[in-house]
């Protein structure tokens, strides 16, 4: 019988952290609320709020890993920054894993009301008007998008004044964050700069932007060809649904940070850079969150099934280091995958 993890219980875990006697000064693995600090982004006063376990300005030479967790569509960042915590020490990381979760507020007028503090960037909260999970700008500086501040974030563990022997970076996220992290893997320009092996882990997202015209009419086997081309076919009806291929379903019509890169640049780099699909077995249901757009339709009846098939075409027709791993008895709860025993070595990998 496969032991039952404690991804339950974030509370046992962090007490049995601050039980170790090993505990490495100025880690911050109690309240979230005393667990963060404000990033700058674009070199202006615009401002993003971290939870992170130490802090980002004061020189740290016990840190070698990074996990970056991206929220979902609820903006609940002390929540995902507890399961992060809760698999660390699952994974036995905690000393040596720097654990960072931005919140990505919104007070648009709408049904997003949260509280901003001074300068803090305010984000867009409707998807169909290019919110906070597609890269949208602040709606207090156009100038500044929620990509930016992850360059922010990433370009400030990258610096090795601060992190002298950082050795890898995980840029993780369930549902909607999940959503973020496949597009901005995608189209990010600071990937290779950051001189330190970054690796993207896309969980339950709702869809994804394909690299063409083609959909897959079901998920590949083992019978659908050596190179599982034969699933995917050219998207026949264009006419009821025109927008398929447009951002964030596709790469047309991408704007601002999206789309400061050519198409073929961004091509090559969907298909460079290593991605990790994690797929809860039993996410089928279809809540509220779920795209059920003719464009977000047409990549799969189920976030399941949506991971799946984009792996697959990913693989199939870029040759991508991508790989997708079903984690069993999960459905659409981020602290059931994180703690997962399949998603622990991928979110705490030690690089070759």
């Amino acid at each position: 019988m496969r032991p039952i993890l404690p991804y339950a219980c974030p509370a046992i875990a962090l007490s049995l952290i601050l039980a170790t006697p090993r505990a490495v000064p100025a880690q911050c693995v109690t309240s979230p609320k005393s667990c963060t600090e404000f990033v700058g982004v674009g070199g202006g006063a615009g401002r993003l709020l971290v939870y992170r376990t130490r802090p980002l300005t004061t020189p740290n030479d016990t840190v070698t890993r990074a996990l970056v967790v991206v929220h979902g569509a609820e903006r609940a960042a002390r929540w995902e920054f507890r399961s992060a915590l809760a698999a660390a020490f699952l994974a036995g990381d905690v000393e040596s894993t720097l654990i960072v979760v931005p919140r990505f507020e919104t007070n648009d007028g709408s049904n997003c009301t949260d509280s901003l503090s001074a300068n803090e960037l305010n984000w867009n909260c409707d998807v169909a008007r290019g919110d906070w999970r597609v890269g949208g700008s602040a709606l207090n500086d156009s100038t500044l998008s929620t990509f930016d501040a992850m360059d922010a974030i990433l370009l400030r563990l990258a610096d090795r004044r601060i992190f002298p022997n950082l050795r890898s970076i995980v840029v993780a996220g369930h549902s909607a964050g999940g959503q973020f992290v496949t597009l901005y893997q995608t189209v990010n320009r600071v990937h290779d700069r950051l001189g330190v092996v970054t690796t993207y882990v896309v969980a339950n997202a709702s869809a994804y932007a394909y690299l063409d015209d083609r959909r897959a009419l079901s998920v590949p086997t083992s019978q659908s060809g050596a190179d599982g081309r034969s699933s995917f076919t050219r998207f026949a009806d264009a006419q009821r649904c025109p927008n398929y291929a447009e951002w964030p379903f596709g790469l047309s019509k991408r704007v601002g940070y999206a789309a400061r890169l050519t198409e073929a640049q961004v091509k090559e780099q969907a298909a460079s850079r290593p991605v990790t699909y994690l797929l809860s077995e039993l996410d089928l249901a279809t809540p509220s969150g779920f795209f059920g757009s003719c464009a977000a339709m047409a990549q799969g009846s189920s976030r399941l099934a949506r991971g799946k098939t984009f792996a697959s075409y990913m693989t199939a027709f870029g040759g991508a280091p991508h790989q997708a791993i079903v984690i069993d008895g999960c459905s659409h709860d981020a602290r059931c995958v994180y703690t997962s025993e399949d998603a622990l070595p991928v979110l705490f990998r030690r690089p070759e």
